[in-house]
């Protein structure tokens, strides 16, 4: 998809990815609705993006709050009169706080999946999603983060089955970004593995231009999963058989006492 003279709504504008994105999105000629929840911290990030082509309209609310995406839709398509792509980017690794996790990072890009479908039922839009590696691959310390980015592979599965060519759901999945996402996080290790959050976006946008449904910000990413899958599959098959072993030597000693009995 070529993004110019395009229609978005962008989530988290105001740190890491998000903020990377605005910036290089501030160079096209895009109409872009900026959404965060501070609204002075958004407001300047965007005075600080310097639009040289884009039109850009910050709108801070809580994406926590059904009421609030909402909110963010009818204003996005009042002042742009329609969406071309949404990008859910906003999400948040706080291990304490269950219900709010969930509802920002798995309910709140879902609902916007499912209000850009019913909005925009004969339209090719995009809802580009920031999922994350450790929705496949399990890190101490982000069991929550985890469950909420492998809730959003699976209904991206099927919402493609669902919905077909038209209206392309796209996940992202991003090295760690060298950001203040991990610090505030806190309770769990830094990957070692890292990006700007510049190449990271940069990433995004050419594969949205290539039409990728599944987008990795960087290269060492497919492969890694790949041994990761694999490690995991010799492991369980290693536990089966082992398991399948055990069973047969506790069998056996049960006959040979009860024949002795």
């Amino acid at each position: 998809m070529d993004l110019d003279s395009k229609r978005l709504v962008l989530t988290g504008a105001s740190s890491g990815i998000g903020w990377a994105l605005l910036r290089q999105l501030s160079r096209l000629p895009v109409q872009v609705v900026a959404e965060a929840r501070e609204g002075t911290q958004l407001r300047e990030v965007v005075d600080a993006a310097g639009a040289t082509q884009a039109r850009i309209l910050p709108f801070p609310c809580d994406l926590a709050r059904q009421e609030e995406v909402d909110r963010l839709f009818a204003y996005a398509v009042d002042q742009m009169g329609g969406i071309d792509v949404f990008f859910a980017n906003a999400g948040f690794a706080y291990w304490e706080r269950i219900e709010s996790i969930f509802q920002t990072n798995v309910y709140s890009p879902i609902y916007a999946a499912q209000k850009m479908e019913a909005l925009f039922p004969e339209s090719d839009y995009r809802v580009v999603i920031t999922s994350s590696v450790l929705g496949r691959i399990g890190l101490e310390g982000y069991g929550l983060y985890a469950a909420t980015k492998a809730a959003l592979d699976r209904f991206a599965e099927v919402y493609r089955l669902e919905r077909g060519k038209r209206g392309q759901l796209v996940l992202v999945y991003p090295l760690a970004v060298r950001s203040g996402f991990f610090r505030a996080a806190g309770g769990g290790p830094v990957p070692w593995l890292s990006q700007s959050p510049e190449a990271a976006a940069r990433a995004v946008l050419q594969g949205i231009k290539k039409g990728r449904e599944a987008i990795y910000t960087s290269r060492i990413l497919p492969p890694m999963l790949l041994v990761h899958h694999l490690l995991s599959f010799t492991r369980r098959w290693y536990q089966a058989l082992d398991g399948g072993v055990q069973r047969r030597h506790w069998t056996t000693r049960e006959k040979e006492e009860s024949v002795h009995e």
